[in-house]
């Protein structure tokens, strides 16, 4: 069985998701991230991102100072989510995501 993977250093937080982007996902990535700027979420294992994620990512990313975030490999469902919740054009997605 895979399991959630943290890398981190005193500003940035690497995460490797074994499952789905829920509020689980986001109560783990939560307690590891602590102050730190920079949070990269790796979602190759995942199938579904849900809107507490968004939410999340969005606090993150308005918040003051801003946290960096970058994502990596995210499913469709992601990008759907987006354009149903009116993020889509808000969120500058050629920063935010790396294929």
């Amino acid at each position: 069985m895979n399991t959630t993977k943290f890398k981190k250093n005193s500003h940035k937080l690497e995460v490797t998701l074994s499952g789905d982007f829920n509020l689980n996902a986001v109560s783990m990535i939560t307690e590891e991230l602590a102050d730190r700027k920079e949070l990269s979420v790796d979602l190759t294992h995942s199938r579904f991102v849900n809107t507490k994620a968004i939410i999340f990512l969005h606090k993150l990313m308005t918040s003051n100072p801003p946290t960096k975030v970058n994502l990596k490999n995210a499913p469709r469902i992601f990008f759907e989510l987006l354009n149903a919740l009116g993020l889509h054009n808000e969120w500058n997605l050629n920063e935010i995501i790396e294929p």
